[in-house]
């Protein structure tokens, strides 16, 4: 690939340009509405959903898998399928798909999907995570740990759509040549994990995930909820492939965990 380089200060005017900023998509925020909607019920889920064929097509195919239908029960229909799976993993299955779907990143099929996979992936080995340390939600609700989780990654997608296209090509070009946020300092003046700071928080996302985002390769990050992004993140990277169909997800993490427990002693380092 070519020598170019980006300057920081003009990586950074990119990055933060209001005007060409990408909107988040109509779905994810439907979805995100009927999540923070205590009175919400399954039918107002089911009434958001149903409008978007893939999203019903892939909730079936979860509901109907190994890890939800032990019995190997098949169902067809969307309301029998969120109510096996339960409103709260619809919603984190439905907001997934909202954003690999409505988020155009400049990238062949195969980097889209692994990239909204692993995105998955890490959402939920977040929440567990903060399940396991901090059960009474005192630090962190679990939602936010997986909303952080599921994001954790978005400065790839910025840096691609707003500095780069050609940035996924590059990472296959210099793949295990060198460490990624080294080559993406030394290219673009920042790194994914400050450009998904910066993207978030031009989103209006709450301060402590746009700070947990900037700091998911910091292992001293002050924040409970940096330390826990840190940990999914890492544990993601050792255990879990690099690709993974993300209908597999759920499957493979949970038969992850059985193998591997957590260590969560440096989460909560400091908080207790």
């Amino acid at each position: 690939m070519t020598d170019l380089k980006f300057d920081r200060e003009s990586t950074l005017a990119l990055l933060s340009f209001n005007e060409s900023l990408p909107s988040l998509p109509d779905f994810f925020l439907k979805i995100q509405e009927i999540a923070q909607d205590p009175d919400s019920s399954a039918d107002d889920l089911a009434a958001v959903v149903r409008g978007d064929h893939a999203t019903t097509a892939m909730l079936l195919k979860f509901a109907n898998s190994l890890v939800y239908n032990p019995l190997q029960t098949p169902i067809g229909e969307l309301s029998k399928a969120i109510a096996r799976l339960g409103m709260k993993e619809t919603i984190h299955i439905a907001t997934a798909i909202s954003l690999l779907s409505g988020i155009s990143i400049p990238a062949g099929l195969a980097h889209v999907r692994n990239f909204w996979s692993h995105a998955f992936a890490m959402g939920m080995i977040c929440e567990k995570m903060a399940k396991g340390a901090d059960p009474q939600q005192k630090l962190c609700s679990h939602e936010r740990a997986f909303m952080t989780g599921l994001l954790h990654d978005i400065g790839r997608a910025a840096l691609s759509m707003r500095i780069d296209l050609a940035y996924f090509d590059r990472l296959d070009s210099q793949k295990n040549k060198q460490d990624l946020l080294e080559f993406e300092q030394d290219l673009y003046g920042v790194n994914h994990a400050e450009a998904g700071r910066i993207m978030l928080a031009l989103w209006l996302f709450p301060a402590d995930i746009c700070a947990a985002v900037g700091e998911h390769h910091s292992v001293h990050s002050p924040s409970y909820l940096g330390r826990l992004c840190y940990q999914a993140n890492s544990y993601c990277e050792e255990y879990l492939p690099d690709e993974l169909s993300f209908d597999l997800v759920t499957e493979k993490v949970m038969e992850t965990i059985k193998e591997h427990p957590f260590d969560l002693s440096m989460v909560t380092a400091g908080d207790k």
